[in-house]
């Protein structure tokens, strides 16, 4: 009996590490793009991991990305591929210093070798100044996974 209560005992303890994969990654490139400084704000304001449900044969669109996220119809949801962007950063060393675009080389390797759908999308509203920006992919089980943070806007 202690067998059997033991092997169940691991089996749930298996089953949650598999549902925290895309919580561990989230945190993983929060760790990775510490110290980074958002390209996309003028403030000091840095990215934060984050994760959201969008279940696997849910299409990636801005309606998708704004239920999954709970973001109000105020805001209008821009999304663009997010690569070339990251490829960008990396090799901006002159306009960021060495440091910095290398911390983007290497959050940029671990998102396309991790996450399918590598997106950067923006939460804009008329009149809103501090707008939400996001940088994240797909998980293997369809789930959002990324960096979040704010940027200002005229």
């Amino acid at each position: 009996m202690a067998a059997v209560k033991r092997r169940g005992r691991r089996s749930a303890t298996a089953a949650a590490r598999t549902n925290n994969q895309p919580a561990r990654l989230a945190s993983a490139l929060a760790a990775l793009a510490r110290g980074l400084p958002n390209p996309w704000d003028e403030a000091t304001d840095y990215f934060r991991g984050f994760t959201a449900a969008l279940p696997g044969p849910n299409a990636l669109s801005p309606a998708s990305f704004r239920s999954a996220l709970g973001i109000g119809q105020r805001y209008a949801i821009d999304m663009s591929p997010a690569d070339d962007k990251l490829i960008a950063l990396g090799n901006a060393g002159i306009d960021w210093g060495e440091d910095i675009a290398g911390g983007f080389r290497q959050l940029g390797t671990v998102m396309r070798v991790t996450l399918a759908e590598r997106t950067l999308a923006f939460a804009r509203g008329s009149g809103v100044v501090r707008v939400r920006v996001w940088l994240f992919g797909r998980s293997d089980d369809g789930t959002l996974v990324g960096l979040r943070s704010i940027s200002t806007e005229p």
